[in-house]
């Protein structure tokens, strides 16, 4: 399984890296190795939010097509729906001749 199908949620093990050393530099450097285990917590677009304990690490398709991955577990609750705290306005304020 590619990182590209992890759904939000998963804890995935990294067990290989597919592509060119080019690509294998990039990923050696944000700081994934082989055996890291790692949550995915968003995937939002093209990019997917990884943790690690303390390092969180982002990392885009491109990227995420090259490495195989091992899912180890699958935690759905993560990925609720939150609503906003946000307060709205119910009326608009307007200035000027339009009030």
């Amino acid at each position: 399984m590619l990182l590209i199908d992890a759904k939000c949620g998963d804890k995935v093990k990294i067990k290989e890296f597919l592509e060119n050393e080019a690509v294998l530099k990039k990923i050696e450097a944000m700081g994934l190795r082989k055996g890291d285990i790692f949550e995915v917590v968003k995937k939002w677009g093209r990019n997917y939010l990884l943790i690690n304990g303390n390092n969180r690490i982002i990392v885009s398709y491109e990227v995420a097509k090259n490495i195989e991955v091992e899912l180890i577990e699958r935690d759905l609750s993560v990925c609720e729906e939150k609503p906003s705290q946000r307060k709205r306005w119910r009326c608009r304020w307007r200035w000027g001749w339009f009030k």
